[in-house]
């Protein structure tokens, strides 16, 4: 029960969480599993792999999509000639087992959580979402920004626009009961678009993990970079601002797999004038990130603010530091130096230039590591799932309890 009203019936306390994603391996979905089964929901889910968790009821996995539509001349004939709806059924509606659709169309869930965007066109289609009596709530989580912009910047990305501009209409559909957004920032690009209620602020913190700062050993500060293998995390920028460092620091990059950009990477290492203190290791398992960082002193999340998402990022990664009882460095990113600032638990760099990176970084001493890594211990106590959770929770439990009032 929530603080909030009364839940709903017992026998509709039956949720369906759809995404596009590997949901075993997708820490946010995991979480809003977590919480709801928590919150004496049944769970099942609709996604991509294997059955997610033993406290998922059922699992209906996305069958495959044809073949036809994801040939060139099928994305071509598809777009030109099909109407959005059409185009849904294909993309989406006929890869969903009907079992779950009918489940869907009967009233047998109470609630419907859309992780992205893509599965929001079925609120407002009434072979799915029919009469009042079987209306579920639906709370879409709308994770980060969907630029209406990118699908105009390419010859690709024009031809899908037309498609891609109607299912992101239906993120402001009536039907669309709660929404939620990684950050506030984020939300209210959203409000000011669809002139909707800000969505409720959701972060991608990880569950709280017991344990201490490491002490480190002599002079040496470690600095880590963990998790996507992409060029936008600014791996240009942390290989220049080594050269400039003292040999103190040394770097390690746990990365994802991304054989591509890996082994450019890799390339680049071997050519670097200080290529005995940097070096690639393999990714650690999501449950164990926190641990397996812990030995490390500072993570640098380095995002040039290439358009809104990087902008205003407040990835996983941020908060599995801090879990992992690591100092921060940031550049002027306003959601992550915000609370770097508000603890104390890290660096602040002035822009996003190497020798900026280069110049915030020689400053650091064996001292200055230890209080950031103690100022992440108490921002780990605060900022965790348990918290997100509350906050998510509430936002469901509340239209919940409004539906049940009518």
């Amino acid at each position: 029960m929530s603080a909030t009203g009364s839940p709903a019936p017992r026998d509709q306390r039956r949720a369906l969480l759809l995404s596009y994603s590997v949901i075993a391996g997708d820490p946010r979905v995991r979480r809003q599993i977590d919480w709801l089964s928590n919150a004496g929901w049944t769970i099942d889910t609709v996604g991509l792999g294997e059955h997610p968790a033993p406290i998922v009821r059922e699992h209906f996995a996305l069958r495959p999509p044809s073949k036809w539509i994801t040939t060139k001349t099928g994305v071509l004939a598809t777009h030109m000639l099909l109407s959005s709806r059409r185009i849904f059924d294909l993309q989406v509606v006929q890869r969903i087992p009907q079992v779950a659709l009918d489940r869907i169309r009967s009233g047998h869930y109470g609630l419907l959580v859309l992780n992205e965007t893509e599965f929001t066109p079925l609120v407002g289609d009434p072979r799915f979402i029919t009469a009042e009596s079987t209306h579920p709530r639906v709370h879409l989580d709308l994770h980060e920004y969907h630029n209406p912009a990118v699908r105009r910047r390419t010859l690709g990305g024009r031809l899908t626009g037309r498609h891609y501009r109607w299912v992101r209409r239906h993120i402001g559909h009536a039907r669309v009961t709660t929404r939620s957004v990684v950050n506030a920032p984020i939300g209210r690009l959203y409000a000011e678009e669809f002139g909707f209620a800000e969505p409720t602020p959701v972060r991608n913190a990880p569950p709280f993990v017991e344990q201490n700062p490491s002490a480190g050993g002599g002079e040496e500060i470690r600095l880590l970079f963990h998790g996507l293998a992409a060029w936008q995390r600014g791996f240009s920028e942390i290989l220049e601002a080594m050269r400039a460092l003292p040999e103190r620091f040394t770097m390690t990059f746990m990365l994802m797999p991304n054989p591509v950009v890996v082994d450019a990477l890799q390339r680049l290492i071997d050519e670097h004038p200080a290529r005995d203190r940097i070096r690639i290791v393999p990714p650690a398992p999501m449950p164990e990130i926190a641990e397996r960082v812990n030995e490390y002193d500072l993570e640098i999340i380095f995002y040039r603010p290439l358009g809104p998402n990087l902008l205003y990022a407040l990835p996983n990664k941020f908060f599995e530091a801090l879990q992992g009882r690591l100092g921060v460095v940031v550049g002027e990113s306003p959601a992550m130096a915000e609370i770097v600032r508000e603890y104390g638990s890290g660096v602040v760099v002035g822009g996003f230039e190497a020798s900026q990176l280069a110049d915030a970084l020689s400053g650091v001493t064996r001292e200055t590591v230890q209080q950031m890594k103690a100022a992440a211990d108490r921002a780990a106590r605060k900022l965790n799932a348990e918290g997100e959770g509350a906050a998510f929770l509430e936002t469901i439990e509340a239209a919940v309890a409004s539906r049940d009032s009518q």
